[in-house]
């Protein structure tokens, strides 16, 4: 316990005081400067009736000293011999706060409550209240309206009681450059920006959102005197450090009788406190230190019963670089360690020396901790360190070039500036569901070196937690805000809209420019026409990427993974991929599973390639239906083999460049058969002859069932075949300016919105000319190839399924070349 200062001459008394402060609590010199000028003020002030002779508010980042002062104080102060701590953790209710401050029966007697007690015993002393935010509020109004009444009204007297209230709320500013700036060209404007951004503070009681501070308090504290603290450098936990390390030598030799020598000392300290990282706090440094040192020394002591009479701890050279390397950073170490999960890893040699036992540091490195802190993840918003990258994500291979330019634009802060651009602030990265775009989103994180908080679901809809969200982010800058699926749709009130934005916008557009402090947006969306547009607007999120289909690469990963599972062997990967084109990442995930449990189910030792395809199309196109169910089956499974067989001879002949997967008659929930392709083969762009061709084709099927059952192979079963061939006419005609005797005229535009009437009958006239055209192609074709499609047919009834290449090897077997097509319409 420090001595007690007394001096008559009151100045020289507090200037003492000053100077043995600073002593004592490290990096705090303005702290301290603003403590003794508040005490000398109040000495020379005329006291105030119904006041208390101080009230401080100390705030600042966690583990600062903040408490350590205002126990200092009070062994420094010859006119406060009492002190009072109470930490505000422990009354955060209304019936754990009541103590404190109503009667309370004991032992059949009411008394005072234990704050109201402490003040009457102690009419002179500091009472410190730890972290009152943490406090219920109603405690937090009954207490200031205690403490600032006449003693005729709250029964106290506190005049000479001086109130000490600690906070970490607003330490995220500490985190600002602008802030840092502002503290020391102004100090209180700095006080200013941090008292507002306590009044923003919320907390959850009970599911009830509130003030963390009431705002009764918090203008109280205002108007009396804010203590700002600022972090500790790596200097001052050094400092500390140094102190446990001598404290546990003295202790050890006196217990031991056995002397612990340090050599060099500084870097030794160094490289332990290096280890507490990425979390380094005052109480780890004084406590983890000697722990350290203590292991060493017990763990020989197990092995080896022959005591030393020295211990010497040392620090070698290829360990010194190292460090010297990482101390060039400066202060900003301990915050990028934190940053980047990041912490050092010491590698220790002992031996010995006559009676001298060596403890030697020969190795030092920097090792990156497992994505998930304990710490961090019992709360939210939680901060994550994504282990998935880009080499972790098959295919893509554009879409990743593009999100790798957007992370070098954002690591290159020297050519934003030379270009005279502000650092970007967000990016959407759109497309289906099920193409990975939450996948490559944490990919981008990884890649670009920072932390993410992941913000989804009913989250999106809640504006005090995406201010914490930011707030978080902040703390942890340079870091990315995930934010997933911003398209999404809930029930506010009663009605069913999109996220609210404004606290969104609000947060973005506050975001530091400085590309140190930089917090980076990544949204995601299915539906890029969902997104608010006061998001994608010019410095927020207004980086647009675009997540594709998966391309085959991607597609094969999702193949090989199943093929890891028991299998026999003979499955063709090639082909498999084929049929999954166009199924999005979801499916892909189902196939495998669902591969397994059908073999499970029927007692089956592997997974075959017959297993897989059934699950594709199970998962495509719906599951068999039981043939039972089907009326008149021998007859309507004949009569589809050929309307399919006619389709799929005439896309063979007519449409070569798009590859069939499969043609089936396999009855399904949707349909009785398909034909299905590889989606990876359609054009982008559309010719005349080929819109054309692909009428002939879907009149094939009909075509088919006439020449094979007459008039009865005119069935339902061409309904979609007509709707889609109808559908694709009128486009040609009307939209795209392909039919010869309209010519380039969009008459769709015109019959919406200037007259219905206009160009009707010309498009209805020329719309029944090309489907009679089709019609007519497609069965002088069907006509020319029916060999091939007797024996398609065959084939389908007897084995349901026909696959692409197994197509080939039939047309190739029937006589005569592809059919020529000659565009009359």
């Amino acid at each position: 316990m420090p001595e007690k200062i007394s001096d008559n001459n009151h100045l020289g008394r507090y200037e003492k005081l000053r100077i043995s402060l600073k002593e004592l609590v490290y990096d705090q010199n303005d702290a301290i400067d603003e403590v003794v000028d508040a005490l000398i003020h109040m000495t020379f002030k005329p006291p105030v009736a119904a006041q208390p002779k101080a009230i401080f508010t100390f705030l600042g980042p966690p583990s600062v000293g903040k408490i350590y002062m205002a126990r200092q104080l009070t062994g420094l102060l010859e006119e406060v011999p009492a002190f009072k701590h109470l930490d505000m953790e422990q009354y955060n209710d209304a019936e754990s706060a009541a103590q404190l401050l109503m009667p309370q029966v004991f032992q059949d007697q009411i008394q005072d409550g234990e704050l109201i007690r402490f003040i009457k015993e102690n009419p002179r002393a500091i009472i410190l209240f730890e972290n009152i935010e943490q406090a219920d509020n109603q405690f937090q109004l009954t207490l200031i309206d205690l403490i600032t009444k006449d003693e005729a009204d709250s029964g106290i007297n506190c005049r000479e009681i001086i109130f000490i209230f600690t906070s970490t709320l607003g330490s995220i500013l500490y985190q600002s450059k602008e802030f840092l700036e502002s503290f020391q060209k102004n100090k209180s404007r700095a006080k200013g920006l941090i008292m507002e951004a306590i009044a923003r503070e919320r907390k959850a009681v009970f599911d009830v959102v509130q003030e963390a501070i009431a705002p009764k308090l918090l203008i109280a504290l205002s108007r009396n005197y804010i203590i700002l603290f600022s972090k500790l450098s790596f200097g001052a936990l050094e400092r500390i450090g140094t102190e446990s390390l001598a404290y546990l030598a003295g202790h050890f030799q006196a217990k031991s009788k056995i002397t612990i020598n340090y050599q060099n000392i500084s870097s030794l300290i160094k490289l332990l406190i290096l280890t507490q990282a990425p979390i380094v706090t005052v109480n780890k440094v004084r406590q983890k230190l000697p722990d350290e040192i203590l292991f060493k020394i017990t763990e020989f002591m197990r092995q080896d019963k022959t005591m030393p009479t020295t211990i010497s701890f040392k620090v070698t050279k290829g360990a010194e670089e190292v460090l010297t390397r990482l101390l060039k950073e400066g202060d900003t170490l301990l915050a990028r360690l934190f940053k980047k999960n990041e912490t050092l890893e010491l590698g220790w040699h002992q031996y010995r020396r006559g009676t001298t036992l060596f403890f030697s540091i020969n190795r030092a490195e920097i090792c990156h901790l497992p994505p998930s802190r304990e710490l961090m993840r019992a709360e939210r918003p939680t901060v994550t360190f994504s282990e998935v990258g880009f080499k972790n994500i098959a295919g893509n291979k554009h879409t990743k070039n593009i999100l790798k330019q957007i992370i070098h634009t954002l690591n290159s802060p020297e050519l934003m500036k030379k270009f005279q651009i502000n650092t970007p602030k967000g990016m959407l990265i759109h497309g289906q569901p099920g193409v990975g775009k939450t996948m490559l989103s944490k990919a981008f994180a990884k890649e670009a070196g920072r932390p993410y908080i992941y913000v989804s679901r009913s989250d999106l809809f809640d504006p005090d937690y995406l201010r914490l969200v930011y707030l978080k982010a902040r703390e942890f800058a340079p870091s990315i805000v995930l934010l997933d699926g911003i398209d999404v749709k809930g029930l506010i009130e009663g009605v069913f809209t999109g996220m609210p934005v404004d606290q969104l916008v609000m947060e973005i557009d506050a975001l530091p420019l400085d590309p140190e402090e930089s917090v980076f947006t990544v949204a995601t969306a299915a539906n890029i026409d969902e997104v608010p547009a006061l998001l994608t607007e010019p410095d927020r999120i207004d980086i647009f990427v675009e997540a594709p289909e998966l391309d085959r690469e991607a597609r094969r990963f999702f193949i090989e993974k199943i093929l890891t599972k028991p299998n026999d062997g003979k499955i063709d990967v090639d082909r498999v991929v084929r049929y999954i084109s166009g199924m999005s990442g979801y499916e892909l995930q189902r196939i495998g599973k669902e591969a397994a449990l059908y073999a499970i189910r029927h007692n089956l030792p592997c997974i075959t390639e017959e297993i897989l395809i059934e699950q594709i199309n199970i998962i495509k196109y719906g599951s068999k239906l039981e043939k039972k169910h089907i009326h008149n089956l021998e007859e309507d499974l004949k009569m589809t083999a050929y309307h399919e067989a006619g389709h799929a001879v005439l896309s063979y002949l007519l449409l070569p460049e798009i590859k069939i997967e499969q043609v089936t008659i396999a009855p399904r929930l949707n349909t009785l058969g398909f034909i299905s392709y590889s989606l990876d083969d359609f054009p982008g762009n559309l010719s005349k002859a080929e819109i054309f061709n692909n009428i002939c084709v879907l009149m094939a099927g009909r075509a088919a069932g006439i020449k094979k059952f007459g008039a009865k192979g005119m069935d339902t079963g061409a309904a979609s075949d007509l709707q889609q061939a109808t559908h694709q006419v009128y486009t040609a005609i009307a939209n795209l300016g392909m039919d010869e005797e309209l010519g380039n005229v969009h008459s769709d535009t015109l019959s919406r919105n200037i007259n219905h009437q206009l160009y009707s009958q010309i498009v209805e006239k020329r719309v029944s000319h090309w489907i009679k055209e089709a019609t007519s192609h497609a069965e002088k074709l069907v006509a020319a190839h029916w060999q091939q499609i007797d024996l398609l047919a065959t084939i389908l009834i007897r084995q349901e399924i026909v696959d692409g290449n197994e197509l080939e090897s039939i047309m190739k077997k029937g006589s005569g070349n592809r059919g020529e097509l000659k565009l009359s319409p």
